[in-house]
């Protein structure tokens, strides 16, 4: 249910990080999973399991993505976290394409939430849509300065769900630069 990895498959992860870093400052390393190792939403949530995961990953390895996205949990949201070291990694969540029930992100008030976990620390959620349905459109370019991924949330409305054009409404954009170690 909360995303469970074998050693088989970390043991593979691990390598590929390492492979992917030797392609680097080239390349982009962009890591993609289901489920959402960070969430607002009040259905899911952060998935502690996929945290660890990640970050036993980075540590062992000692390479970082400059972005990781999922999916599983039905809304958008981009946050950001920042590492001792000063560096970032950009985590994407975009789930809202197509399953009919939005997962709404929980009020800073609301008790019923916390982000009292040390897993927790040092994540910003930066922007969201959790009321409308919607795609994500990610361009990579070259640049002088290497790779520069540009990413654009495009939310549609219910309302335009039965009209003969569905207008998409812009709702933000990010960009990330490939990251030279």
């Amino acid at each position: 249910k909360f995303g469970i990895v074998t050693q088989e498959q970390r043991n593979w992860f691990a390598e590929e990080l390492i492979a992917a870093n030797k392609l680097r400052p080239e390349k982009m390393l962009i890591v993609c999973l289901h489920h959402s190792p960070y969430s607002a939403d009040i259905n899911h949530g952060s998935s502690l399991d996929m945290i660890t995961f990640l970050e036993t990953s980075f540590t062992k390895t000692g390479v970082r993505p400059e972005i990781v996205f999922s999916g599983h949990v039905h809304s958008y949201e981009r946050f950001l976290k920042t590492y001792p070291d000063g560096r970032t990694t950009t985590f994407i969540v975009a789930g809202a394409g197509g399953y009919d029930e939005l997962h709404a992100v929980a009020a800073l008030d609301d008790a019923q939430f916390t982000n009292n976990n040390s897993l927790l620390n040092n994540i910003e959620l930066l922007n969201y849509c959790d009321d409308k349905h919607g795609f994500l459109k990610i361009t990579i370019e070259r640049t002088d300065n290497g790779p520069q991924l540009t990413g654009e949330y495009f939310s549609i409305a219910h309302e335009s769900v039965q009209a003969p054009a569905i207008d998409a409404v812009f709702v933000e954009r990010f960009k990330i630069e490939a990251k030279r170690f």
